[in-house]
């Protein structure tokens, strides 16, 4: 299996990973890493693959890349202007689901270690962990894979995380930080009645209105350095038989709040239980990620940084947007992670596509961010 980048990415494109399948890409990775001297570990669990490819250095330190292979549906086919799956090539686009989200990246890295091998560069240990449940459920995926690393004292000094975080160009934007989220869905209950006696009824709708209202108006502070502010929006909200003299028992409604680091699950927690004292109101709370940050003036973050300055030309901007990501299983055990990737205007699109001169160019900064490492 070739190294390059561009070969590489349309062999794994062309693989209808849809999550959490993983249609034989992790193979395709196997085949191509181990004449680089990887090894690879299986961490697969409840019909997700799971991948840690280790290559052990001639320096010390260990850099690990994380990354997978899963992709979202492609949605309508006849609407593609090339097929999802075609891996195509035209007027210098490499078209298909995964282009930017993330296996050209996974190439990218491979293309970098490649060249860094057969420059005979001393490396320090050098891993890929690699999943198939990112754009699922994240349940069976890159946890698995973090206790696999703990399990076998493996657990890298670094992490970089190939996800789509630039915006017009690769490396023009880096993420440290990820926001958390929490989901709560709430039910209301009332007594359901005719709308011309209201004082004969319980209205669950009103009933919830005015809860929402009250999680709404919560202030969650000033957030973290760095970060957005905590936001909670309302996404879901159902009430009533579809008869407009019915008074309805029973209500609905489900928020989403992304919160920074200057707040924490059980912070949130409180405050929402506050704004929703009424006994006739049932809230679950869904803990689905904790936010987390590596410090702007971590050593490693500065090394990605210059790194990207000294093969792009720019200045990155350091970025906590966005939403969730598998960076935070590795920031949960203390472990700090920057996120680079490729330009993500097309991720989870129909059409999604990749410039060419984008996968040299993201190759070469992995390149560098691995030779500073090793340095």
């Amino acid at each position: 299996m070739t190294t390059e980048p561009l070969l590489l990415a349309r062999a794994l494109i062309a693989r209808p990973s849809i999550t959490p399948e993983d249609a034989g890409c992790q193979d395709l990775l196997e085949e191509a890493l181990a004449p680089l001297g990887f090894q690879r570990l299986r961490a697969d669990q409840g019909g997700v693959t799971n991948s840690l490819f280790v290559r052990k250095g001639e320096r010390e330190g260990s850099l690990c890349f994380a990354g997978h292979t899963d992709v979202v549906p492609p949605g309508p086919e006849a609407q593609w202007p090339k097929p999802p799956f075609s891996a195509a090539v035209e007027d210098g686009v490499l078209w298909g689901r995964g282009a930017q989200d993330m296996k050209s990246s996974i190439a990218c890295f491979v293309a970098a270690v490649a060249r860094l091998i057969r420059a005979r560069e001393a490396l320090p240990t050098l891993m890929l962990a690699i999943t198939s449940d990112e754009e699922g459920e994240s349940i069976h995926g890159t946890a698995e894979i973090v206790r696999l690393m703990q399990q076998e004292g493996l657990v890298p000094d670094a992490v970089l995380v190939g996800e789509p975080s630039s915006k017009h160009t690769p490396g023009d934007v880096i993420r440290r930080g990820r926001r958390g989220v929490v989901q709560v869905h709430l039910l209301a209950r009332g007594k359901q009645g005719h709308s011309a006696y209201p004082h004969e009824a319980d209205n669950a709708a009103e009933r919830l209105v005015r809860a929402l209202a009250r999680v709404l108006a919560i202030d969650w502070g000033e957030p973290a350095p760095g970060f957005p502010p905590t936001t909670a929006a309302l996404t879901n909200l159902q009430a009533g038989c579809g008869a407009v003299n019915v008074i309805p028992g029973e209500a609905r409604a489900t928020l989403d709040i992304r919160y920074n680091p200057a707040l924490s699950f059980a912070t949130i927690q409180q405050a929402l239980l506050a704004a929703l004292d009424d006994e006739k109101i049932e809230a679950r709370m869904e803990h689905h990620a904790e936010a987390f940050a590596t410090p702007e003036n971590h050593p490693f973050v500065r090394l990605v940084a210059e790194s990207v300055q000294a093969v792009a030309g720019i200045a990155p901007r350091l970025d906590t947007g966005g939403g969730t990501s598998d960076a935070r299983f590795f920031a949960a055990i203390g472990v700090p992670v920057c996120e680079l990737g490729p330009t993500n205007d097309t991720i989870h699109q129909i059409g999604e596509r990749i410039a060419l001169a984008e996968l040299e160019q993201l190759a070469s900064i992995y390149e560098e961010i691995v030779r500073r490492f090793a340095r």
